[in-house]
This record gives C-alpha cells, sequence and structure tokens, in this order.
C-alpha cells in the first residue's frame, strides 16, 4: 500500500515540516508571554519556551556541526530508504517520512538559530515532568515508533511464512 487512503506516504515529511516550522514561529512571535508556562491540561499540559542546545533530550552530543551533520545524513538515510522501500509497505514509508520530516525541522533551527532548537510542549504531572519537545520531536518519536513496529511486524511474519526448500538445480554453478 503506497498510501493510505488516497494519502501519499510521502506527504508525512513535508507536513511535519511546517506543522514544526509554523509552531516554532507562533512561539518565538510569542516568547514574553511563554517566558512563564501556560497550563492547557491543569499542569499536564502545558507550553514552556525552551531553546535547547543539544540532541534529544538535551543531550549534549558533540555540538551544532556534529549535530548538523547527523541530521543531514539521517535524512539522506532515510530518503535513500524510502525510494528503496516497496510502494505496499506503505506504514513503514510513511514512518520513515515521518522521521525526515521531524529531523529537518529540528536542522532548520540548528542551521538558522544559532543550533538552538526551539521546544514548547512540556507534559507531565507536578514535578514528574517529561523533557520539553517540539513538533519535529514528535514526527522523530512517533514515527521511529511505527518504524519499529513495522519491521517488527514485518520480520514475525516473514519467521511465520513456511520456508521453500532450495532444490539443488535451483544454484548456478
Amino acid at each position: 500500500m503506497s498510501s493510505l487512503r488516497g494519502f501519499p506516504a510521502w506527504i508525512l515529511a513535508p507536513l511535519v515540516l511546517v506543522f514544526d516550522f509554523v509552531s516554532k514561529r507562533l512561539v518565538l512571535a510569542n516568547v514574553e508571554h511563554l517566558s512563564s508556562r501556560i497550563d492547557l491540561i491543569g499542569d499536564v499540559l502545558r507550553l514552556a519556551y525552551v531553546r535547547n542546545p543539544g540532541a534529544a533530550m538535551g543531550l549534549a552530543l558533540g555540538g551544532r556541526p556534529f549535530l548538523i551533520a547527523v541530521s543531514v545524513a539521517a535524512t539522506a538515510l532515510l530518503i535513500h530508504l524510502y525510494r528503496r522501500t516497496p510502494p505496499h509497505m506503505g506504514i513503514r514509508r510513511m514512518a520513515m517520512a515521518a522521521v525526515a520530516g521531524g529531523a529537518l525541522g529540528n536542522l532548520v533551527d540548528r542551521i538558522f538559530y544559532d543550533g538552538l532548537v526551539v521546544d514548547f510542549i512540556d507534559i507531565g504531572v507536578g514535578s514528574h515532568r517529561f523533557w520539553t519537545f517540539n513538533v519535529a520531536d514528535m514526527g522523530v518519536t512517533l514515527g521511529g515508533a511505527a518504524l519499529f513496529l513495522s519491521l517488527w511486524r514485518e520480520s514475525k511474519a516473514s519467521e511465520a511464512a513456511p520456508s521453500t526448500p532450495v532444490r539443488e538445480d535451483d544454484h548456478d554453478v
């Protein structure tokens, strides 16, 4: 399945990128309001402006040039794998597109905003909080999870399929 009900898999990359870009520009346009957090659903879901100089969860991994290189390499690899993935593997293709869109979203920040990624979604309960994240991070995380599940399901299906015995005359000599 190359698409889900007429929805082409590749479209997730630009959709994640555009939603990420627009949401971050809205945050940057309203920094003064977000300097203190805004509770959306009690303290479970709130908006809080943060600039992340590191990788996922604020991990300091090699600095800006390294993170830019990793984002570019990951996106190039995902595009290559996407193009090699058969069209009937729609979930796998959509997952790769979502991850690529997220990688590109954070890459834009790393290039144009001194390596600082805009994060603003804060979830948790009381003092037990998850790391603040953005739409690009959701694309990477949800796409990565979907890709993992898709590959796991494909692996289980291939293990369950009966093996075809190989005849000696099937080999080239």
